[in-house]
């Protein structure tokens, strides 16, 4: 079915529109996001949804020297799968190359990044064996780094990748028993107006952090990532939608506190972000 003349941007309008409400909401309302003294670790589906999501926060720990390590989960190799001139292995190198180079400007050393390399797009239709192996493999990582927290993609945000990553590392933390804060974070709920409406129907799970001085590093950060922000030739857009950027280029990130079936945690003494 064609797409109504008009109705593009009168739905964008409706999506920046709900966004920015939602933004206002929870910057009034959310609790202040309070650190963990140890490491942190930041498990995105995708090359550039760490920085999209949580980058002024781990700018923000590098600063104050608190190891954080970062794992991407698939290989990124999707993001341009009809393209007529690159393969998906030359997109799946360039984006781990833009990541490298975004997490340096974040601060997050070369050691502490970590390329567990699925196949993208696949992540929520994995066969048993395989889907066992990779949470062996997350299950192995959490409990080397014993973190003090992590950061997973949101859960309920509409991406089948983002929600497949979220169970994945969620089973892996289970299995490694070790005992940690762990918070989503969005990125494709801004963009989701249903998702981000059922969202703020949840009060008491957002948390803020202010993003403050970094969030300048955070930009240069995401302009690292040209394969995803600026259209590919011959293409004409970019895979990501400039108006995503926009609704991440804000004075505050935020996460959802997530209670999972670990050990007993102590209540949050850390230090706040401000």
């Amino acid at each position: 079915m064609e797409t109504p003349i008009g109705w593009q941007p009168a739905k964008e309008f409706v999506r920046l529109f709900v966004a920015r409400g939602g933004q206002l909401i929870w910057r009034l309302t959310g609790q202040t996001y309070v650190g963990q003294h140890g490491t942190a670790i930041v498990f995105a589906p995708h090359q550039d949804d760490e920085t999209l999501g949580c980058g002024a926060l781990i700018a923000s720990k590098r600063n104050s020297g608190h190891p954080v390590h970062v794992a991407f989960i698939t290989d990124g190799a999707g993001s341009h799968r009809e393209h007529s001139r690159v393969t998906p292995a030359e997109i799946a190198a360039i984006r781990a190359q833009e990541a490298r180079q975004a997490l340096a400007i974040l601060g997050v050393d070369s050691t502490a990044i970590h390329f567990l390399n699925e196949p993208d797009g696949t992540l929520a239709c994995l066969p048993a064996a395989r889907r066992d192996a990779l949470v062996a493999r997350l299950a192995a990582l959490i409990t080397r780094l014993a973190p003090a927290e992590f950061f997973l993609p949101c859960s309920s945000e509409g991406s089948t990748e983002h929600t497949a990553a979220f169970e994945l590392v969620m089973a892996a933390a289970g299995r490694a028993g070790t005992p940690a804060y762990v918070w989503e974070y969005p990125v494709w709920l801004w963009w989701n107006t249903r998702a981000l409406l059922r969202q703020l129907a949840r009060p008491g799970r957002v948390y803020r952090a202010p993003t403050g001085d970094f969030l300048s590093i955070k930009r240069h950060a995401i302009a690292r990532y040209l394969s995803q922000s600026k259209p590919l030739p011959p293409q004409s857009q970019p895979a990501l939608p400039r108006s995503i950027i926009r609704l991440l280029d804000v004075e505050s990130e935020y996460f959802f506190r997530v209670r999972p079936a670990l050990q007993p945690l102590p209540a949050p003494v850390g230090y706040a972000i401000d």
